[in-house]
């Protein structure tokens, strides 16, 4: 994007926002205050009613300051009937309490009449609220004005008190345009959604609300689904267990909480249900997505499959691991000949690059490189201009299969390929043994997946989060299987699949929020054509993000990373500590366990204790040990006393610097967090303290004023959550969702990354030498500017790279899915059972033009040619034409004809035409059912091939839609011929059928099963 295009854009935004602002401050209108629930709710369907795609300011201001008034009555002023009453207060505490005794008083059905509202104080008003929810749902309840009213003038403490920020409004406001909303963590984007849902809906659209998981779908429905049916909008829940009726009844509702996986896989469901009834039809018109980058970008190409029956492996079994585990065997031994001859010192280069080439990087490989001072980046580049493919890969010669480390990537060499095939026969069997070579080499336990009780759980490589019914496709995640000692069950075929991108453009309307979407602005614009809008927060950060730093020896991260754990935890202060992987937060456990650190650990291992365990992060002296996915869409909330109390613990660590005679200096992060620690001395009788900067850091001198000290004792201090980040985020917008988890709503926190130079992202990257080349501190470490700009540009690589990637898969997809869609709406057709006459006809005239193409063939003699095609027929369908073959083409086409016609004639006469009509569909149904498995297979082998070997991203894909448009006739004629097959056929007629029998004893066994 160039510089002017940058400013417009700039200028749209600002344009958007401010509009937004005005009309969130118009929305507050106090007008609404005086209507009852029935006039509010009728008030927003009449201002709903107008919107469309370009709506009214006015319109839009109304609907809003009615969703407004809802949020403020339903989850402020009803918590007087709803809450505990030891969780209120002041005088609506008392008014609570009374209304309870009278209650207690009262008969189940002494109801008062509304006639009796008029008059009355609060008691009798809460009383009479208290008496209808005996009976009726909350949902059904609607008050007068004079209800709210008279509550809120008794809630003298404002205990009560409820109601969506200005920048909450603004958000809503924005979703409702179709935008993509950024906004801070902890600024409320859950209600937000609500409100722009609920307007939608009251304009006549369906709503799906998707969040990150079912327990946080569960979790905002039961927050909101007051407000919205208080609106008179039906809301709805589909999660994990619920079944096809279930799932049915909830989709029907105007807003729907869920998940883009259930939803996925409904509509993949619907795709192979067997009939219309088992279908439960999510409504794709407008989805508003939590966390919308990660799901739009990060699992954009997440696959969704539908499994079919297990296909036995056979004899791909045991040889097949005998021969992979030889082939490793035999390629270890080779490394192990190179590390011996490291020693000599002669052609280290090339030892190393076929070391790294052989093996990737290992633990042992970088401890060879550190003991010759040499860079992974300098050995990845060695090997790539050794083993130059134009000069015939010579590092590659000795070497059964080769690995490219950077794209973590395996394939076998010449002489793997020769070794294979001398053992195995087939290339099927030879591609099982590349997939099991890759499952044991590329693939490791607690980085790419976890074991647990379903078996093996794929993990999220940028949040750690585990995928659950997500597969590796091709094999290899039977190859895992297998390498892990779990019962291999054989190989599942794919049914129906789609991927979250193609999925997200059913919606007609797609707008979300995330805390990081301006980091993906360019992405959201091209690829789902919606535009970008930050909402600044309502309180300024506190936040400070402390210099990088780098380590070049991992013992000494790793050391580093416990001190700093340790000194935090013993002073109080909540720290959160993110690892890169499973293994890495596990490691990290270990060495604070060693150290008797008491600490939680959270990883896709333990994903069910997230709620709990995030719960529990901003207690004093918490330390939390993570993957990535800490904190995505619940909150480490660090109260006020958790700063008091490390305020406190400062003051007493200050009193023990004077037994060492000693003035305590302590470095604070910021200025604010100084000022909170000025004012904690300077509330003591017995000391001053004055505040100064020193290196760019706010300092606090503190001096006790009857006692003389000999010098100043240094140390550091901070309020809030400590986020500790260990392992470099491949992107910088994963890096600020991470930092994203401290210092929200404006309270203090801090955070900083510190990383090993071999980490995952940087050991490949071309700007490692950068790094190596910078001036290092007393420590053995870099820092400062430099390093975050360097950092800063290799998660922008890392980015673009899977950037690439993704819009080049995005484009297969689109083909596959377009395909599938064909597919799905044809079965529809096939299930409504509208199997007419002309179609049977077209049908059977289809059939038997392919049955006697043959005949047409002037290759051969016309004999044999009928013979051919008579075999075909008897053997196939016991249709019997030898008798005839003085026939013409013309002449056995025809008569053909007549046969089908007559056999169905048979059919329809016993059935009914209503039940013939069914079996044909059925039938149909079946046949289409049984062979898209293996069309779906061919059209992602198709992917596969075509983006390794096309000469053109452009000419692959003009080739895969060439390919599924050439092969969809031959798809449906295979279909109608397996359809028939079953129609025709009949094991149980005695005797061969004939040209010209018009009878047939009995359906076949097929039809009778399918009309039991």
């Amino acid at each position: 994007m160039n510089r002017s295009s940058a400013r417009q854009r700039g200028s749209e935004r600002e344009d958007s926002l401010s509009q937004a602002v005005e009309l969130a401050r118009r929305s507050r209108d106090p007008g609404c205050g005086s209507l009852s629930d029935a006039e509010l709710e009728s008030l927003l369907y009449s201002a709903s009613a107008s919107l469309g795609e370009y709506p009214e300011t006015k319109h839009i201001s109304d609907a809003l300051g009615v969703v407004d008034t809802a949020v403020q009555r339903r989850l402020g002023t009803w918590r007087a009937a709803t809450s505990e009453i030891h969780d209120l207060d002041g005088t609506i505490q008392q008014v609570r309490q009374q209304a309870e005794l009278e209650l207690g008083r009262q008969a189940p059905n002494n109801h008062h009449s509304d006639a009796e509202a008029d008059g009355e104080d609060a008691t009798r008003s809460l009383l009479r609220l208290l008496v209808r929810l005996r009976t009726e749902h909350p949902s059904e309840v609607r008050l007068s004005a004079d209800f709210y009213e008279q509550i809120e003038a008794a809630d003298d403490t404002g205990c009560l008190w409820f109601a969506p920020t200005e920048q909450q409004l603004t958000a809503a406001e924005l979703l409702l345009r179709g935008v993509i909303v950024e906004m801070d963590a902890g600024e409320g984007k859950t209600l937000a959604s609500a409100m722009a849902a609920a307007v939608f809906a009251a304009s006549g659209r369906n709503v799906h609300v998707l969040t990150a998981n079912d327990y946080l779908a569960a979790r905002d429905c039961d927050l909101l689904a007051p407000v919205l049916e208080s609106l008179g909008l039906t809301v709805g829940l589909a999660i994990d267990g619920m079944d096809r009726q279930e799932r049915k009844y909830q989709y029907a509702a105007q807003v729907v909480f869920t998940t883009a996986r259930e939803v996925g896989f409904d509509y993949l469901r619907d795709g192979v249900a067997a009939s219309i009834d088992h279908r439960v039809n999510p409504v794709f018109d407008v989805a508003i997505v939590d966390e919308v980058d990660h799901l739009l970008i990060d699992q954009a190409r997440t696959p969704l499959i539908i499994s079919g029956d297990r296909v036995p492996e056979g004899e791909l079994g045991i040889d097949h691991e005998a021969l992979v585990t030889d082939l490793m065997e035999r390629q270890t031994d080779h490394v192990e000949e190179l590390y011996a001859a490291l020693s000599t010192g002669a052609d280290l280069s090339r030892r190393l690059a076929t070391i790294l080439l052989a093996g990737g990087l290992t633990s042992r490989l970088v401890s060879e490189l550190d003991q010759h001072g040499i860079s992974t980046r300098r050995v990845f580049s060695d090997m790539s201009r050794l083993n130059d493919e134009d000069e015939g890969s010579p590092l590659e010669k000795e070497l059964i299969f080769a690995i490219d480390p950077g794209r973590s990537t395996l394939r076998l060499t010449e002489l793997g390929w020769d070794e294979v095939f001398t053992k195995v026969d087939s290339p099927i069997a030879a591609f099982g043994v590349l997939q099991a070579l890759r499952a044991r080499i590329l693939h490791d336990a607690g980085t790419d997946y976890v074991l647990d009780q379903s078996g093996i759980t794929l993990v999220d490589r940028l949040d750690g989060r585990p995928m659950v019914s997500h597969r590796y496709m091709h094999g290899l995640h039977e190859a895992l299987e297998s390498k892990e000692g779990i019962d291999r069950l054989g190989r599942t075929d794919s049914k129906a699949r789609t991927s979250i991108r193609a999925l997200m453009s059913n919606y007609e309307t797609i707008s979300g929020l995330t805390g990081t979407a301006m980091d993906a602005e360019n992405t959201f614009t091209s690829e789902y054509g919606v535009s970008t809008v930050r909402v600044p927060p309502e309180v300024a950060s506190k936040r400070v993000d402390l210099d990088t730093e780098v380590f070049f020896d991992k013992d000494e991260h790793l050391a580093w990373v416990v001190d700093q754990i340790d000194f935090w935890h013993n002073i109080g202060r909540p720290v959160l500590v993110t690892t890169g992987s499973v293994q890495e937060s596990s490691a990290l456990s270990s060495a604070l366990a060693e150290q008797s650190i008491s600490h939680q650990l959270l990883n896709a291992e333990n994903a069910e204790l997230e709620s709990e365990v995030v719960g529990l992060g901003g207690e004093p002296g918490a330390v939390t040990v993570s993957t990535g996915m800490a904190g995505r869409g619940t909150d480490f909330v660090v109260e006020d006393y958790v700063d008091q109390a490390i305020l406190a613990r400062a003051v007493s660590g200050a009193k023990l610097t004077l037994k060492r005679d000693q003035s305590p200096v302590f470095e604070c992060s910021s200025r604010s967090e100084a000022e909170a620690l000025l004012q904690a001395f300077n509330e003591l009788d017995d000391w001053e303290a004055e505040a100064r900067v020193s290196r760019s850091v706010s300092e606090v001198v503190a001096r006790p004023l009857q006692v003389d000290c000999l010098g100043e004792e240094r140390m550091p201090f901070g309020l809030g959550l400590l986020v500790l980040i260990t392992s470099l985020p491949e992107s910088v917008r994963v890096e600020r969702q991470v930092r994203g988890r401290t210092a929200r709503q404006g309270a203090f926190g801090t955070t900083k990354v510190a990383v090993y130079i071999n980490d995952a992202t940087l050991a490949f990257s071309s700007r490692q030498g950068d790094l190596a080349r910078l001036s290092r501190t007393p420590n053995g470490t870099v820092g400062g500017p430099e390093v975050n700009r360097i950092l800063g540009q290799v998660q922008i690589d890392a980015e673009r790279q899977r950037d690439l990637i993704s819009r080049a898969m995005a484009e297969y997809e689109a083909v596959v899915e377009s395909e599938s869609r064909a597919h799905y709406t044809e079965r529809v057709h096939m299930m409504s059972s509208v199997q007419t006459p002309a179609l049977v006809e077209r049908v059977i005239s289809d059939w038997v033009a392919r049955r006697t193409r043959e005949l047409d063939n002037h290759r051969g003699e016309y004999e044999t040619r009928f013979a051919i095609v008579s075999d075909s027929l008897w053997h196939n369908y016991q249709i019997d034409i030898e008798m005839s073959a003085n026939w013409t083409p013309l002449h056995a086409r025809r008569e053909l004809e007549l046969e089908l016609q007559r056999r169905f004639s048979v059919h329809r006469d016993r059935l009914g035409s209503k039940r013939f009509s069914l079996a044909v569909a059925e039938c149909r149904l079946n046949a289409a059912d049984d062979l898209w498995p293996a069309r779906l297979a061919h059209m992602n082998d198709m992917v596969t091939t075509l983006a390794i070997g096309a000469s053109s991203r452009h000419a692959a894909i003009t080739e895969l839609a060439e390919d599924v448009a050439s092969s969809r006739p031959e798809f449906w004629a295979q279909v109608e011929d397996q359809a028939l097959r079953i129609l025709l056929n009949s094991a149980n007629v005695a005797g061969r059928v004939r040209m010209g029998d018009n009878h047939i004893e009995q359906l076949p066994e097929e039809l009778e099963a399918l009309l039991r």
